[in-house]
């Protein structure tokens, strides 16, 4: 009996590898894929391409399973505290991401670049008479630090605002400090980004610069909050936590939508000026109110030229290198950046920048303060 049990049990195995196998090979010669052959050599073996083709193609050629993800990662994330590689778990329910955590490999040199970038930002903008205010959005896991419970933080990223300081304390840049009596925690648990009263407090601050800067707005604004909404953040999406959260993954935060209505004065076909501040950020610039909280602090429009991906720059290079009559009737830019965006690699963007000089052609004129 023994042996029949063993003789039944190998032919099963062999008949679910020889299945794998076949669904490989389907997967690896059906229509649109990558052709394998010409990739076969010594080479490419030993850097890891031929191996890292296949294993594309074939994930490519997976069926899709997103329930039995789902139970997987909530059953991960339940009982052995794991969210994935990009997400990183920490105290009830508190979610980090784990680019900020980690150590960049050649982000100091980075950095040092972004030195670079920031100098020649500042100016290009100072050429034309348009002030600048900078807001470095300081990481998650440094401002709300006591929901990590044990997570490890690189050295690197302990002492990236840090360094950073340090490299630009001659440049004569307004920097403003969120972390002043900041409102602790200030984030979403589930999310990368602040809440309403994080924002709300940065928003305080930067308003404070403008109006340091330009004098105080005139601009009749009524701030209007709604109901409370419970909204998945975007760290449950990357790990794997959005179908799950009601049996195992973290509860989605709380968010309370905010608008702003600006009045106006004289009739509907009087010319409205364009606003002369620009806010040029990332994703932050677009959540939990960050704008309208702006622009109700400091009684001024704000336009909105803030990216999703933004990074370190992305926003404010792409008016600067592209869109460069957004800037004719500016005075002043809000320029924000996540600080975990200092240590990551330089995009084509950011390298294009620093290999050019401005132009006069494609840049604003000056004009008075």
């Amino acid at each position: 009996m023994a042996h029949l049990g063993r003789t039944v049990s190998t032919i099963i195995f062999l008949g679910l590898m020889f299945a794998g196998l076949g669904f490989v090979l389907v997967h690896l010669v059906g229509p649109g894929k990558v052709a394998i052959a010409p990739l076969v050599s010594w080479h490419n073996i030993m850097n890891g391409r031929l191996a890292d083709t296949i294993d594309h193609t074939v994930g490519q050629g997976m069926p899709q399973t997103p329930a039995l993800d789902s139970l997987a990662s909530g059953l991960s994330y339940r009982l052995l505290g794991d969210a994935g590689p990009q997400v990183r778990a920490g105290c009830s329910g508190w979610l980090f991401s784990t680019e900020e955590l980690i150590e960049t490999r050649g982000g100091n040199a980075a950095m040092a670049q972004r030195i670079i970038i920031a100098r020649k930002i500042r100016d290009q903008l100072s050429a034309v008479g348009i002030k600048l205010v900078m807001l470095p959005i300081r990481d998650k896991a440094d401002l709300a630090g006591s929901q990590l419970c044990g997570q490890p933080v690189s050295d690197q990223a302990q002492t990236r605002f840090a360094h950073w300081q340090n490299l630009t304390a001659g440049l004569d840049l307004d920097v403003v400090d969120m972390a002043q009596d900041w409102p602790t925690p200030g984030f979403l648990r589930t999310d990368t980004h602040w809440n309403e009263t994080g924002a709300r407090h940065a928003a305080n601050h930067v308003s404070q610069a403008i109006t340091s800067k330009l004098g105080a707005g005139t601009d009749n604004t009524t701030l209007k909050t709604g109901l409370p909404e419970l909204t998945p953040g975007d760290l449950m999406r990357l790990a794997g936590l959005l179908e799950s959260w009601p049996w195992s993954g973290p509860e989605p935060d709380s968010i309370t939508p905010v608008s702003v209505k600006i009045g106006r004065s004289g009739g509907l076909l009087d010319d409205v000026s364009a606003p002369t501040v620009v806010l040029a950020g990332s994703s932050y610039s677009q959540r939990s109110g960050f704008i309208d909280f702006l622009q109700d602090g400091s009684k001024r429009e704000v336009a909105q030229k803030s990216q999703d991906g933004s990074g370190f720059a992305g926003a404010l290079l792409n008016i600067l290198m592209n869109e460069p009559d957004i800037l004719e009737q500016t005075r002043l830019v809000v320029w924000e950046f996540p600080v975990r965006a200092l240590t990551q690699k330089l995009t084509v963007v950011e390298r294009t920048f620093l290999e050019t000089s401005p132009s006069a052609s494609n840049s604003p004129h000056p004009r008075a303060p």
